[in-house]
């Protein structure tokens, strides 16, 4: 390679040699030459390609940066989901709201707009059970308005139903910071604490849910939970008397339970157990924000699922208001009207309620099993045999319609008949302890004592607690 030097009008051509030596430049001076052997240039080339390469990032990072800013957000709003596998009455809704939302983006609409239609939008996916698009818009709305406590604290139920802990709990930090008067978020935040370790941080929130909701069973429950995890029993104690002094779980009376046995107190212990057989089961708080989703469920056997699990909980209240919601949305379905029938107290409600069901399907034959039962506890034998037996023709394989029609025939006193229907009942739901108690029964009013004994006492060993075997097991022995 050959450098060219101009010193004023003299020119000299110095020649590199490879190893960098110095030479003389002409005028006196030696200096020192670079030489460029293969592996510098290597080098050289290696440096401009990493140079090109952060200009490209950097351009890039502009042209981003530049974006508009509609397009990114558009980035953050879920695709809709398939339109053809939703409840019909979901998509004019779901689609509507999708659009509300993208429009307020385009027109570069204010954000708290922005933010109120991506909440509306994640409320609606997320009451529909589309967990990870109801997250997206929740996010959204966050981002666009800091300021909302619901949209955090739907985020944090999303995220907590995952499994998630710590974003779940900062989510919700900041939820009672800016809503510091909603009881349920800090009963959240502290069941949240307490299943990370951080247990004075959980006290100090189980305590203020109480300030919020004097007396309030769960936050007292969670600092008797608390204080068993440090072994403070005396104050644990404390707590759950305080609980059972109203109408308390029955998850709070075995837990005293557990309480007066460390102490030793063996009556008490007996006591608690036995009041926890009578209490009713534990429950969800209240959670209006939740709850308000119900207003967005468009899914009925959704909504039928929730109105069993308010019921086995006795929240009647909402399992009435939800079950009213399903009816509205889908008033010609049929299983809306079998559950209907399945779950009021009311004979004479829940045999109109299977009338309904099976003049809106007569091939459902467990809408007939059903009104078959409500004609037999209404003393209509006759009619609810009609009714079982087509029951049986729709469905040959239903054990209920069997051991309905067994009763019925019992009743006409076709009692052998009778058992032939029971026993069928039993080989095809063997683990069904009513049909065994049936037959027992049946067997007893057929005047067959020494079968149905021995029906009962296979009762017994089965299922122990079964509280009207040992009792006509008591009669029968009783009126030899």
């Amino acid at each position: 390679m050959v450098i060219r030097k101009t010193r004023r009008a003299t020119h000299h051509t110095l020649k590199t040699n490879r190893q960098g030596v110095r030479e003389d430049d002409g005028v006196g001076n030696r200096r020192r030459v670079v030489g460029l052997g293969p592996y510098s240039v290597g080098v050289i080339a290696l440096g401009a390609l990493v140079i090109l390469a952060v200009l490209v990032v950097w351009g890039t990072s502009r042209l981003i940066s530049s974006a508009n800013p509609v397009e990114r957000q558009f980035v953050s709003i879920p695709d809709l989901p398939a339109l053809s596998e939703m409840p019909s009455a979901l998509v004019p809704v779901l689609t509507e709201a999708d659009q509300v939302l993208r429009r307020s983006v385009a027109e570069s609409a204010e954000s708290g707009t922005i933010a109120q239609a991506a909440g509306r939008l994640g409320q609606i996916y997320h009451a529909n059970n589309y967990g990870e698009n109801a997250a997206l818009c929740y996010e959204l709305a966050t981002t666009k308005d800091a300021e909302n406590p619901r949209w955090l604290y739907l985020l944090a139920v999303l995220r907590q139903e995952r499994g998630e802990n710590t974003s779940v709990t900062e989510l919700l930090e900041r939820t009672v910071d800016l809503a510091p008067e909603y009881a349920p978020a800090w009963l959240k935040l502290a069941d949240n604490q307490f299943k990370q370790g951080l247990f004075d941080r959980a006290r100090a929130s189980y305590e203020r849910r109480l300030v919020l909701a004097v007396g309030d069973p769960y936050a007292s429950l969670g600092l008797a939970r608390l204080a068993l995890a440090r072994s403070e029993w005396e104050l644990a104690e404390g707590y759950l008397e305080g609980v059972t002094k109203a109408d308390a779980f029955a998850a709070v009376y075995r837990l005293l339970a557990s309480v007066h046995d460390h102490f030793g107190h063996q009556h008490e212990k007996e006591a608690a157990l036995r009041r926890a057989e009578g209490a009713r089961r534990f429950a969800p708080a209240p959670d209006p924000w939740v709850t308000q989703l119900l207003d967005h469920n468009y899914n009925v056997e959704s909504l039928l699922l929730q109105v069993s699990r308010y019921s086995s909980v006795g929240q009647n209240v909402l399992a009435q208001r939800t079950f009213e919601r399903a009816q509205r949305l889908e008033p010609n379905n049929p299983e809306v009207y079998v559950f209907l029938g399945q779950h009021v107290s009311d004979a004479t409600q829940a045999r109109q309620a299977f009338q309904k069901a099976v003049s809106l399907a007569p091939d459902h034959a467990s809408a007939h099993v059903g009104l078959g039962e409500m004609l037999l506890r209404e003393n209509r034998p006759r009619e609810a045999e009609v009714v079982l037996q087509e029951a049986i023709d729709l469905d040959p394989e239903l054990a209920a319609a069997h051991k309905n029609l067994g009763l019925a025939a019992a009743a006409a006193g076709r009692f052998q008949e009778a058992v032939e229907h029971v026993r069928r009942a039993i080989a095809l739901s063997p683990n069904t302890v009513s049909f065994h108690y049936s037959l027992a029964s049946v067997l007893r009013e057929a005047g067959r004592r020494d079968e149905a004994e021995v029906e009962l006492h296979r009762i017994l060993e089965r299922w122990p607690s079964h509280p009207g075997a040992e009792l006509a097991l008591t009669a029968l022995e009783g009126s030899r």
